[in-house]
């Protein structure tokens, strides 16, 4: 099965949102606009909204984010929204930036302990990689949100963060990533009329990555005549070392029938990607398609820099989603679904207006949402 019906069987079965009193985010499925191709559901989103349950943020808390790596767009965007929804909370809130590695991640975290926080949110990172560091919040009595990456169980190991944030009601994070990858799947066979030949990025810092990467597989299979060429595992010392440029510059070269690219974070394109695609002399043959959505990436794709079309969805959500369960693991609460949806953007279908940050069409407040459940708590 594919595009959206995937998703919706998802939604009715799966089983991995705890019951509760509280209200769960809901999710609708919304239509787009239909580009009449061999997928003409790719650009409906399904979309959720942000809990409505009320919830007092504990007064005088000091939220600790750790962000990922805030040369990354993607991850310095949610960092901040953290930063800017713990002030919203009434909260003293500092950014630590992790630098995109294991020992930046694992310091950050242990300053947050030093520095007494009431909680740490950890940003767009899987803990295996920092399990110490977690152990040494837990045995100080400081709670750790993991926003945006997965807890240690989800690979065998035990649960070491106090809790993570689901994207969506009824649907696990490895669900909402590989949808991620057939979304990203269905665009490029539409916009290749079924004939793609693929150069496929794939990230392996994070289990989240493969997720992505065995959604798209799985999907660009259903298609007869599609074809990925070879795939290019991208981890990120290849970003913070500047290697990527090179390694996607080589990687196309020996593809000289690729007609489509899928990268699994958009800010890559800001570490040399945006550039290497546009030097290969193959731009205008080459159907790239993003994820996450970010301000500058919905730029490239308005201005054909590199970036043809992206998944959006909003990663300052999932910042603002990781104080709301920080406030209600502190207030003794079960965590609630975000909300967080997804849909397809490229020049023609859900793009913003130019300088306006991508809010989902229709637009989602979960800004002012959020705002209201901590002033009723």
């Amino acid at each position: 099965m594919s595009g959206f019906g995937l998703l919706a069987v998802v939604a009715l079965v799966a089983g991995c949102s705890s019951s509760s009193t509280s209200s769960p985010a809901a999710q609708t499925a919304v239509s787009g606009a239909s580009s009449g191709g061999t997928h003409p559901d790719v650009y409906r989103g399904v979309l959720g909204t942000a809990p409505t349950a009320a919830v007092p943020p504990k007064p005088g808390a000091l939220a600790w984010v750790v962000s990922c790596g805030q040369s990354v767009p993607t991850c310095a965007s949610p960092a901040q929204a953290a930063v800017d929804a713990a002030q919203a909370a009434g909260w003293t809130a500092k950014l630590c930036d992790g630098q995109l590695n294991p020992q930046g991640w694992s310091a950050c975290i242990r300053q947050g302990i030093s520095a007494k926080a009431t909680g740490i949110i950890v940003i767009g990172q899987d803990c295996d990689s920092f399990q110490a560091a977690l152990r040494e919040a837990k045995a100080a009595g400081i709670p750790t949100i993991g926003a945006g990456g997965n807890d240690c169980d989800i690979s065998g190991g035990t649960k070491l963060y106090s809790a993570v944030v689901q994207n969506l009601a009824g649907v696990t994070a490895e669900q909402w990533w590989r949808r991620i990858g057939a979304l990203q799947a269905d665009w490029i066979i539409d916009r290749t009329s079924g004939k793609a030949q693929v150069l496929s990025l794939e990230f392996t810092d994070s289990i989240w990555g493969g997720w992505i990467q065995d959604g798209f597989t799985a999907e660009l299979a259903t298609c007869a005549g599609c074809k990925v060429l070879d795939t290019l595992q991208v981890g990120n010392a290849d970003v913070a070392g500047g290697q990527l440029p090179q390694k996607f510059a080589t990687a196309l070269l020996k593809q000289p029938t690729a007609n489509a690219v899928n990268v699994p974070l958009d800010g890559w394109f800001f570490a040399g990607l945006s550039q290497a695609v546009q030097s290969s002399g193959r731009a205008d043959q080459l159907a790239v398609i993003g994820n996450f959505g970010e301000q500058g990436n919905l730029d490239l794709i308005r201005k054909g820099n590199g970036e043809d079309a992206t998944v959006g969805f909003s990663a300052p959500w999932i910042g603002w989603a990781g104080v709301d369960a920080l406030a209600r693991v502190l207030a003794h609460q079960p965590v609630l679904p975000a909300g967080v949806g997804l849909q397809v953007i490229d020049s023609t279908h859900n793009l913003p207006a130019q300088g306006a940050s991508f809010a989902y069409s229709p637009t989602i407040d979960y800004q002012s949402a959020y705002r209201k459940d901590w002033s009723r708590g």
